[in-house]
């Protein structure tokens, strides 16, 4: 048997007897009338951790705050919420077009034999348009000039 005492307004306290212990939302056991538990009701929720590097757990929680669902799902985030990322589309089998960002590529690259150029003026300076910069495999970087028609 459960004894209380009461005091309300600061005024001298009274016995009282719980005769009985009901459980609300979420709880098992009750009513207890003597002896008994009360317990937290399971819920669907398998233990566990939840959400990884290419996965977010997704949880449902109820008005006792309780979680009552968990899910791993798939982080998509669209292109289009990004900023800062280089679009590439391929236009044919030989020319790809590359509108920001840097590229990565593991190319092979096979020395050939040296080539001449002829001009038809020996005294116009042929100026290159610019450099494209690649690193060798073995960390050596070069730079390879390309003329503008």
């Amino acid at each position: 048997m459960l004894k209380t005492v009461v005091s309300i307004g600061g005024g001298s306290g009274t016995n009282g007897t719980v005769t009985s212990v009901g459980t609300g939302t979420g709880l098992t056991g009750g009513p207890i009338t003597t002896t008994g538990n009360i317990s937290l009701a399971n819920t669907a929720v398998v233990a566990g951790s939840y959400g990884t590097a290419s996965q977010v757990s997704q949880v449902t929680i109820n008005a006792q705050g309780q979680i009552t669902s968990a899910a791993n799902v798939a982080i998509a985030i669209a292109n289009s919420a990004v900023s800062g990322l280089g679009t590439m589309a391929i236009q044919n089998a030989n020319a790809v077009a590359i509108t920001g960002g840097n590229v990565v590529a593991n190319v092979t690259v096979t020395n050939t034999t040296a080539a001449s150029a002829t001009f038809g003026t020996a005294s116009l300076p042929l100026t290159p348009a610019g450099y494209i910069q690649i690193q060798l495999a073995n960390a050596t970087v070069v730079k390879v000039p390309y003329y503008a028609a």
